[in-house]
């Protein structure tokens, strides 16, 4: 049977929440809850330790869901998979549904037997019941094209097949944004129903936009004409990507090179940017705010810096991860929902910036699409970033002097840009994906890599010469 885990950084709203749903199970499956951390002064938090300690308590072959409440939740449990026995970690998966209405689907599903799938699509989709009984949509940001028309009669609208082979992707997203983003005009984009801001990089993304969907631009006010125009217009450029050297059969212009080669292994094992979380007083939280803001400045300075070099190094479609990552973060909403945080939470800039940014990647790893849902790297490297300078602790480039085969848990697309690519001659991940923006780059770089090798940092050590063959996926240790 699977059971779950109940991540929290309060203990008491952990209790209650596991409280419920015995109620709802009278026994059933095993719950276990890993909430609070052990300072009488500050119990707020979460604790990976106990992530792991709560796993191994439930731990079933069947599975284990493990449902969290806010971001750094989301980053403990993480820490915690990666604590585990990996045979375990295996059968445990992170689950994105509201706490207390995903727990309770949740016990209930397991409770029947469901398999750990099927629990965690019962989690997910427990807002449901509730969005229903109010009138609302399940789905944000939504509206629906009636809604529109209703807010906007005059609106006029064009629609476009898509026929790029990722759909709109980041960067293909991100040509949009920028051209939308200069017109006076009120713009929504529909798919099926579903209405976003074709302004945002970020709605565009939960829009899931594929290969063969119609999507429609709704525009009115003073320039929507210009602005339709101007969508037909890139849209006819197939959103700044060509269709015609792309294969139907799946991603195969983003495969990582193949190749062997052998080399001595570097381990790279990067320092994380660390900070105590604090609340601020009503007299800190203007300045809390300048900080935020000057640190996410100096990340778009440095973002358009790896723009390029990318472009020197690779050319256009390089830079165009980094534009696309700029655009991601400079975003009023975004800076407008962190101001809130630091606000009405009263927490520091570090805690609004990691909490708003892991709830993004959290929306972008409950994506159904593979292509779209990797993007949550390109996030976590912004992340990574942006603390770096809120804590005086910048992202340092990967320095080697001779040639090595670099090993790896992940690595971001702007640690990429930064590799002396002559004495690299090679990367393996313990993580990875082979649609993420580092394998595009690492193809365009022509450096072999290899995603995914479980294990390969402990059984390995610095200087130890190994084979990397990405022909057959395997990383022979000598």
């Amino acid at each position: 049977m699977v059971n779950l885990v109940v991540v929290s950084h309060s203990a008491l709203l952990a209790q209650g929440v596991a409280e419920l749903a015995q109620q709802m199970t009278q026994g059933g499956c095993q719950l276990a809850v890993a909430a609070g951390v052990d300072d009488l002064d500050h119990p707020i938090g979460t604790d990976a330790i106990k992530v792991m300690e709560a796993i191994e308590l439930v731990y079933s072959p069947s599975g284990v869901l493990v449902l969290m409440d806010l971001g750094s939740a989301l980053l403990s449990a993480e820490t915690a998979l990666e604590l585990l026995d990996p045979e375990m970690a295996k059968n445990v998966q992170l689950c994105a549904a509201p706490l207390v209405e995903g727990t309770l689907a949740a016990v209930v599903a397991a409770s029947s037997g469901a398999s750990l799938d099927e629990v965690r699509a019962e989690a997910m989709g427990a807002l449901a019941a509730k969005a229903t009984q109010l009138g609302e949509s399940v789905t944000p940001p939504a509206a629906s094209s009636g809604e529109m028309a209703k807010a906007a009669p005059d609106a006029q609208s064009v629609s476009w097949v898509v026929r790029n082979p990722n759909g709109l992707h980041v960067r293909p997203a991100a040509k949009l944004v920028d051209v939308l983003a200069p017109f006076a005009a009120d713009l929504l984009l529909e798919k099926n129903g579903q209405c976003v801001n074709p302004r945002s990089l970020n709605q565009l993304a939960i829009l899931q936009v594929r290969k063969g969907d119609t999507i429609r631009l709704l525009a009115s006010g003073e320039q929507a004409g210009e602005a339709l125009d101007a969508f037909m217009q890139l849209a006819h450029q197939h959103f700044g990507e060509s269709v015609t050297t792309t294969s139907d059969s799946g991603f195969s212009g983003i495969m990582v090179p193949r190749g062997a080669i052998t080399a001595p292994i570097f381990q790279w094992l990067p320092a994380i940017p660390v900070f105590l979380p604090q609340t601020i007083s009503a007299g800190n939280i203007a300045n809390e705010q300048l900080r935020l803001h000057q640190a996410l400045a100096h990340t778009l300075a440095d973002l358009q810096q790896l723009a390029q070099l990318a472009e020197q190094q690779i050319g256009a479609q390089a830079a165009a991860i980094f534009t696309a990552h700029a655009m991601l973060i400079d975003d009023e909403e975004l800076y407008a929902a962190m101001d809130k945080r630091i606000e009405q939470q009263r927490i520091c800039a570090e805690s609004a910036l990691q909490d708003e940014l892991m709830a993004m990647v959290a929306d972008y790893q409950a994506l159904n699409d593979d292509y779209l849902r990797v993007r949550e790297l390109d996030i976590r490297d912004i992340l990574n970033r942006t603390l770096g300078h809120l804590t005086g602790l910048p992202p340092v480039p990967i320095a080697v002097d001779s040639e090595i085969l670099l090993l790896a848990e992940e690595l971001f697309p702007s640690q990429m840009i930064g590799l002396n690519h002559q004495q690299v001659k090679g990367i393996c991940l313990s993580k990875g994906h082979i649609l993420s923006h580092s394998a595009i780059l690492a193809t365009e770089l022509d450096i072999p890599m290899l995603v995914g090798a479980i294990g390969c940092l402990g059984a390995s050590h610095n200087g130890q010469k190994a084979l990397l063959d990405t022909a057959t996926g395997v990383l022979k240790l000598q």
